[in-house]
């Protein structure tokens, strides 16, 4: 999203509208989060108690549930404001709770498209709303955004609407339309780095703190 400084965050009396996600997707994802961590963490602390690093394990749980409370008050604090009357559109965005501006007047076009899911089971709305030279101002993806919700944002702008035939899939969406998508979804492969990455860095510094409890309780 683009933009206007971020300098005022909206406020409880905004009078324009609030869109937040849904619920039910929190719902899901907790219910996820749960059926992974109780037993991988019922098995670890079942290996570690009462001589092995057990610690190590705790710190671990302490550290995973702090990054889901985080997870949690993202969520619900991320939201999109708009209204009749007002000419700017505001969003919260899900990392770094970011607050971003546009005015209304910026809106070119909108782009609508069906996305398939990474298993290519369904489609999932997605809403990207385009100012001048294809520049992205808002987008909305139905895997976080009830349709109701881009329905009441498309409402707010008279600009003229594209609409994608046929279901696409992420690769299709990102080759054709690269203007639409996020930086990291046109650089797949730097993700996968990242990930790698993180995935290393994660582990090292687990085992440095298994190894630091260890020395300690010898």
């Amino acid at each position: 999203m683009t933009h206007k400084s971020a300098s005022s965050k909206p406020s409880r009396n905004d009078p324009r509208q609030r869109l937040g996600q849904p619920l039910s997707l929190f719902r899901r994802g907790l219910i996820a989060g749960l059926a992974f961590a109780v037993p991988v963490f019922g098995v670890l602390y079942a290996l570690t108690i009462p001589d092995g690093p057990w610690l190590a394990v705790a710190i671990t749980q302490a550290v995973a549930v702090g990054a889901a409370a985080a997870t949690s008050i993202g969520y619900f604090r991320s939201a999109i404001w708009i209204g009749p009357t007002s000419p700017t559109v505001t969003e919260r965005g899900f990392f770094f709770a970011r607050v971003s501006h546009f005015d209304k007047a910026e809106a070119v076009s909108i782009l609508l498209a069906q996305v398939y899911t990474s298993d290519g089971s369904e489609t999932r709305p997605q809403l990207v709303i385009l100012g001048a030279n294809n520049k992205r101002l808002l987008r909305m993806r139905g895997q976080y955004w009830p349709q109701s919700a881009m329905d009441v944002v498309a409402s707010h702008f008279d600009v003229p609407v594209f609409s994608i035939p046929d279901a696409v899939s992420t690769g299709e969406l990102r080759a054709d339309y690269p203007h639409a998508v996020y930086f990291l979804e046109r650089h797949p492969v730097l993700v996968a780095l990242i990930a790698v990455g993180g995935t290393a860095a994660t582990a090292a510094i687990l085992m440095g703190a298994l190894a630091l409890i260890r020395s300690i309780t010898a």
